[in-house]
């Protein structure tokens, strides 16, 4: 599909949550809690070792949601370590902490397709239907790594695969038709790249195969079982169908060392902001902007230049009901898009409802 004008969904981590997935800093949490269901090659073993000795946490089963450290903190003291080549304890040398860093890219797979697992969730295609007209297909931005969008579009295209922007391989996914644009700027649990030759390839959730015909092609054409996501995420990763090399999903993950110098994340970044430049009305939905997001920042306030305060709708959860300027996230995004923005406070489901009874009842600007 083209660029041509029109609305524009945004999908942050409140998104997930609304679906009753995990925010990202309940992910260690749900990993303990699910650790007996989701083990894999002594992952989280390892990782709660590394709590244990590093970050002194009572043993499992003795903690609560607050012994955790933030997972971007956590993430980016690692990332700091292995770039200094120094341990953060005696027990854990540089090349242990790689494995510790490998550890939570897996954890935060696990969680979320085990917590996601099957999900269909109606807010998702009750938005599109508010947002995008009759035979408009949606254009949806994503920074999130779930596949809930990929399954919701991929069902309405029926015979259709999402368009994610960048040159996925997968031959299935090639040769069908696309329709609506998915763009996942922090990659997705079903992209499973390798570092070697750059093939991108596409896989699919057990849970979630059967949602359309074109999932269902990709996961009767492409090996069965072999192309299942789950049965190719391993400690050591899958090979390459190219050349061998281990692949292993795309995520850039919650850290303040990201890098985005993945070709492919590179394309779809381009192709977002060119979406964004086209826009005629914005929709963030649980994206609270976080002041050291620098380079998504960058991104929405040059693509969405053009617009006016007043077509960009931020919607968050707040029990208190804050106006904006009592808000820390209303209080961003006006300092970044200027005094008017459309604000609401009920969550995803409850500004749903609003739009859908035109009552006024999500909070105020």
């Amino acid at each position: 599909m083209g660029m041509d004008a029109g609305p524009v969904l945004v999908l942050g981590a409140g998104a997930t949550k609304a679906c009753a997935g995990p925010l990202t800093n309940e992910i260690l949490w749900e990993a303990d809690q699910s650790h007996a269901i989701i083990e894999r090659e002594d992952y989280l073993y390892l990782l709660d070792e590394f709590l244990q000795a590093v970050f002194r946490m009572p043993a499992r089963g003795m903690r609560g949601k607050w012994s955790y450290p933030g997972l971007p903190l956590l993430m980016s003291l690692v990332d700091a370590a292995i770039d200094r080549g120094q341990p953060l304890h005696a027990q854990f040398p540089v090349a242990w902490l790689r494995e510790v860093r490998a550890a939570l890219e897996y954890t935060i797979f696990a969680v979320l397709e085990f917590k996601l697992r099957g999900a269909m969730p109606d807010v998702h295609d009750r938005a599109l239907d508010v947002l995008f007209a009759p035979g408009v297909e949606p254009r949806v931005i994503s920074l999130n790594y779930d596949i809930i969008a990929d399954n919701v579009l991929a069902r309405r295209g029926q015979d259709k695969f999402p368009d994610y922007g960048c040159d996925i391989q997968t031959e299935t996914y090639r040769q069908w038709a696309k329709w609506g644009m998915l763009l996942k700027l922090h990659g997705s649990l079903n992209w499973l790249y390798c570092p070697n030759c750059n093939r991108l390839d596409v896989a699919v959730s057990r849970a979630g195969w059967g949602f359309s015909k074109a999932l269902e092609q990709l996961y009767m054409t492409e090996g069965g079982a072999a192309n299942d996501l789950d049965a190719r995420y391993t400690c050591h990763g899958s090979p390459c169908r190219n050349c061998g090399t281990f692949v292993r999903p795309v995520m850039i993950t919650p850290t303040q060392k990201k890098d985005y110098r993945n070709p492919h994340i590179a394309q779809v970044w381009y192709k977002a902001e060119e979406v964004l430049r086209s826009a005629t009305s914005v929709v963030f939905v649980g994206y609270s902007m976080p002041a050291d997001d620098v380079e998504v920042v960058y991104l929405l306030k040059r693509g969405l230049e053009h617009l006016a305060a007043q077509e960009i709708t931020v919607v968050e959860y707040d029990g208190q009901n804050r106006k904006v300027t009592e808000h820390e996230v209303g209080q961003r995004y006006q300092s970044v898009f200027g005094e008017g923005v459309q604000w609401h406070t009920c969550g995803f489901a409850g500004w749903l409802n609003e739009r859908a009874t035109g009552m006024g009842v999500c909070g105020g600007a």
